[in-house]
């Protein structure tokens, strides 16, 4: 994947390569940095320069199966929390071991998260959604969630990882003094995992059908004799 390298700028904090003086704004990071596979292991910290100690909050991915079934839904949530900042953004995306995106990932709440506007593989806050974790960040315990749904594929294609990383941000609108987390999440094929409807009523009919052709061969058979 090509990497912007012109200037730093920010995305409420993400990194953000753009031939113009450094400036900042809410409405969404590139893609792919998140520190995923896929993203070469970049994340919005080359970019920005936290004030004092290293911060000590998190950033999680909840509601994430550790199996997964095929062609079913999760409904995951991106928890940022930060004691000392005053909200946050994120990015989100679900890749295979080589950095392949895998299942479909669906937006739930269009006010606050969208698909990456370069690569829709990503999903991130929006500029509204940002501004709606500042004001919340107090009520929520110093920590802004962010709602998304994720189909995993219809078939079992072995270990899929989950990628997040959080910018907790003081609110100043440049790269300064915010805190970067990431978090990653493994998951499994459920192998107990049970057919789908649809695949049910294929083998229904099947054996509805096979067991339909054994009696008329059957009873040919009985009216020869």
């Amino acid at each position: 994947m090509m990497r912007k390298s012109l200037v730093c700028t920010a995305s409420i904090g993400f990194a953000f390569a753009y031939p113009v003086s450094t400036f900042a704004f809410r409405s969404g990071p590139v893609a792919a940095v998140n520190g995923s596979t896929a993203s070469g292991g970049v994340t919005c910290q080359a970019c920005h320069t936290p004030s004092g100690p290293p911060g000590t909050g998190s950033v999680q991915i909840l509601g994430a199966p550790t199996s997964y079934g095929r062609n079913q839904t999760y409904n995951i949530t991106i928890r940022i929390a930060d004691p000392v900042q005053a909200g946050a953004g994120f990015q989100f995306d679900v890749e295979d071991p080589s950095g392949n995106h895998v299942g479909t990932l669906t937006i739930t709440d269009p006010v606050n998260t969208k698909n990456n506007d370069e690569d829709p593989n990503w999903v991130n806050h929006t500029g509204t959604g940002v501004d709606n974790a500042v004001a919340a960040w107090a009520g929520l315990g110093n920590a802004a969630e962010y709602h998304i749904r994720w189909k995993a594929p219809d078939q079992n294609i072995g270990p899929i990882d989950f990628w997040a990383v959080g910018n907790a941000i003081n609110d100043n609108f440049s790269r300064t003094g915010d805190h970067i987390y990431t978090s990653h999440l493994q998951a499994d094929f459920d192998l107990a995992s049970v057919p789908t409807i649809g695949e049910w009523g294929v083998l229904v009919m099947s054996l509805s059908f096979i067991t339909s052709a054994v009696v008329i061969i059957q009873k040919r058979r009985r009216a020869v004799l």
